[in-house]
């Protein structure tokens, strides 16, 4: 005889489609819950060091700017400090890439950390000389370290059926520090500067309490347990026959991140300066534009596979990209902080919903043995094009201001999105589930 509950879940949506769509959305949770309930013991801890670092990194990527402009740097030399920043990682992306994947992690993650943090305390003590340059140099690279470890630590410590989960699970804490860490650090150099009636000092002491609370991710990575290389990195390729074999699919995969790096580097870091120097924001008010930002990225990340999977992930990208055009000409010529502000959030979110689509794509276009050198080419393409972009960006906002440096920047994301569209727009076919990537 067949259940009564049975019979009323079937009747269900029809009663209340509204009461199905809860439904749904409490099973996801719960579906969600559950994958999450397998991370291992390890997983967590990296989650947590992770999360604890990266509130320093967010806190460093809004402030440091600010700070050498209060200590009476110029752009271009702001520029320079974030390409030897960007230098740094460009330097060690493939050989990190390479080495990770064939070392236990544990005093990789304790090095790396320490590393970045003492480097983010010293830029804020030592003077406004050529040091500084050579302290961001080596930031970028411990930092770079510790990023790219990521991924081999968690193919180590996981299965297949939580994994796609942990990486999810890691950008998403990642974002969320972002947030906090904007939020706080922007509040706390205008409330110790209240107390201190010294801007400079107040810039300072955020950045020795941003250092601290980083500092403290080593706690968690001490108490991991190291574990060998899985059969997923041993299998990785990085031969020199295979990039010879494959040049010109990687080529194709990086060129067009390439110029949206280039484009963004130009005038992303500098976002922050063009908040106080355009419409005289305080540090506490662009901390919470950065805060806002940041959720709004959470929101364009959560819908990107959404929009994937209904239209196919390179129009996904090339309609992002070309659609956040109108927003970066909002930001050249306005002057009008309300219109920035909103022009500022929605750029924010069409641009990253296409990033993690991007990296995406590119792992779908290769084998599973190319994934490790494939995300270490895609990783030393950003970096690069950031080390190159920055500088440059410096140099034109400090000669032109900003309206010129965001034009270019739009001329380069129409450049990728055209480049995106010839070279992979016939690489999609739509089955009944969604879209299916064909490899060359």
């Amino acid at each position: 005889m067949p259940s009564p509950n049975k019979d009323l879940k079937k009747i269900a949506p029809l009663l209340n489609p509204s009461r199905t769509l809860n439904w749904k959305i409490l099973e996801a949770v719960r579906e969600y819950w559950r994958h999450i309930n397998l991370f291992t013991t390890n997983v967590r801890l990296f989650l947590l060091g992770s999360f604890l670092i990266s509130l320093t990194a967010a806190a460093a990527g809004l402030l440091l700017n600010l700070y050498l402009k209060e200590r009476g740097a110029d752009e271009s030399y702001i520029g320079t400090i974030l390409s030897a920043g960007a230098l740094g990682a460009t330097i060690v992306a493939i050989p990190a890439a390479f080495t990770l994947r064939r070392i236990k992690l544990k005093m990789v993650l304790l090095a790396s950390t320490a590393t970045y943090i003492a480097a983010v305390i010293l830029i804020s003590r030592l003077p406004i000389a050529k040091v500084l340059i050579l302290v961001s140099l080596i930031s970028g690279m411990a930092l770079i370290f510790n990023r790219i470890a990521a991924a081999p630590f968690f193919m180590r410590n996981s299965t297949r059926q939580e994994r796609t989960y942990i990486f999810s699970f890691n950008f998403g804490v990642m974002l969320m520090a972002g947030m906090i860490g904007s939020l706080a650090s922007g509040w706390l150099v205008s409330q110790i500067s209240k107390f201190t009636s010294d801007i400079i000092m107040a810039y300072q002491w955020t950045f020795i309490m941003a250092g601290a609370i980083g500092f403290s991710a080593v706690i968690p990575f001490a108490m991991i347990k190291t574990a060998d290389p899985s059969e997923e990195d041993k299998e990785a390729d990085f031969s020199l026959s295979l990039l010879k074999r494959q040049a010109k699919l990687y080529a194709k995969l990086l060129a067009p991140q390439f110029f949206v790096g280039i484009g963004a580097g130009l005038i992303i870091p500098f976002l922050n300066l063009y908040f106080r120097d355009r419409f005289g924001q305080t540090p506490d008010k662009i901390g919470f534009f950065f805060f806002a930002v940041n959720t709004t990225m959470l929101l364009g990340i959560l819908a990107g596979p959404v929009m994937a999977r209904k239209f196919g992930m390179v129009k996904t990208i090339v309609s992002t990209e070309l659609l956040s055009i109108p927003f970066m000409i909002i930001l050249a010529f306005t002057y009008s902080l309300p219109i920035a502000f909103v022009a500022f959030l929605i750029r924010g979110a069409l641009m990253n919903m296409a990033q993690p689509i991007g990296s995406n794509f590119g792992m779908e276009m290769v084998s599973k043995s190319e994934h490790a050198l494939v995300n270490a080419l895609m990783t030393l393409g950003w970096t690069s094009s950031w080390m190159i972009s920055t500088a440059i960006g410096g140099m034109l906002i400090e000669k032109y201001g900003y309206t010129l440096p965001l034009m270019i920047a739009v001329i380069l994301y129409i450049i990728s999105a055209v480049l995106y569209y010839i070279f992979f727009g016939k690489s999609e076919r739509k089955t009944t589930g969604g879209f299916m990537v064909e490899m060359p």
